[in-house]
């Protein structure tokens, strides 16, 4: 929640509101815990693998909140027009960056470090100590709490709570989880079962409820979303696998990441009283991280169509 949906500006206070409690925390722990039992089971648990289960995470805007269709919500189009029935804003966002890293691959990554365990072979690279890794992540941290301020309608109270409970909330779920492991996460073959049907009936009551109208009327609209689909379990499945070895690269320092909190809600309270520098700074970075987003899907989608066409190579 605090990665998917807090820092998204798109759920605030959410463990003060029933839908939010109810709905929308089933909907991601359920996810990424279906996600990550596929990784676990298949061995396949390198970035750039969760990467492209992370696609599949994000094409949920498509069935269960029609985003990937018609719009974000609160607008009354989908930005910058369709494409073969995709939205051409929302889509490279949702599929290509926030739910593939955002909703997927930072949870997975805090977990393991928030419960003081070493990481999977090479996710730590993603937060691997560098002086220019580091400069980069207090930049874009420092840009993405725009989206908690433009998401809370630029109020100051509700801002803050959003995200100063969810950070408590994450830290007394660091205590209560210290010493576990990521496969911790990992249930038995029952559990595994009961997961799936209960996601299964999610989406069909998703689908069928909520915004029942904003569901497409044409056939192309559902095609490319099918196909979207499968080139996500096409990169999965011919992604370049990695070993599962414990990393031993040297990462940032306790110091570091507390900085980086405390960066993200300075700049988040000086974006709310700069509401018009603020929606401009919330711009720019939407489209930057689209565009980088693409750029790297499109990489790995051409990694993995040489891969299949010369597997020898």
């Amino acid at each position: 929640m605090l990665f998917g949906e807090v820092l998204a500006g798109s759920s605030r206070a959410w463990f003060l509101d029933v839908w939010g409690l109810f709905v929308t925390l089933p909907l991601y722990l359920g996810h990424v815990l279906l996600l990550w039992m596929v990784a676990a089971k298949t061995e396949k648990t390198s970035l750039v693998q969760l990467y492209c289960l992370g696609m599949i995470f994000g094409l949920y805007e498509a069935f269960l909140t029609k985003v990937l269709w018609a719009g974000y919500w609160d607008q009354q189009n989908a930005g910058f027009g369709k494409f073969a029935g995709i939205s051409m804003l929302e889509f490279p966002m949702l599929v290509f960056f926030w739910h593939p890293v955002m909703s997927f691959i930072l949870p997975i990554i805090a977990f393991q470090k928030l419960t003081g365990k070493k990481l999977i072979a090479d996710h730590e690279q993603l937060i691997a100590k560098g002086r220019w890794r580091g400069i980069a992540l207090l930049i874009l941290v420092a840009l993405l709490s725009s989206f908690l301020a433009s998401g809370a309608q630029f109020d100051v109270v509700s801002a803050n709570l959003a995200f100063g409970g969810s950070l408590i909330i994450v830290l007394v779920l660091r205590l209560a989880a210290r010493g576990a492991t990521i496969q911790s996460l990992l249930f038995d073959r029952f559990g595994n079962l009961v997961l799936a049907a209960l996601m299964a009936i999610g989406y069909v009551a998703w689908t069928m409820l909520v915004l029942p109208q904003n569901l497409p009327t044409d056939a192309q609209s559902y095609v490319s979303i099918a196909i979207a689909y499968l080139v996500a379990i096409f990169m999965f499945l011919t992604a370049q696998p990695k070993t599962n070895n414990e990393a031993k690269t040297e990462g940032f320092p306790t110091r570091y990441w507390v900085g980086l909190v405390a960066i993200y809600w300075v700049t988040l309270n000086v974006w709310l009283v700069v509401p018009d520098i603020s929606t401009s700074v919330l711009s720019i970075t939407y489209l930057a991280l689209c565009g980088a987003g693409a750029l790297f899907a499109g990489t790995l989608l051409a990694g993995s169509i040489r891969r299949f066409v010369y597997p020898n190579r």
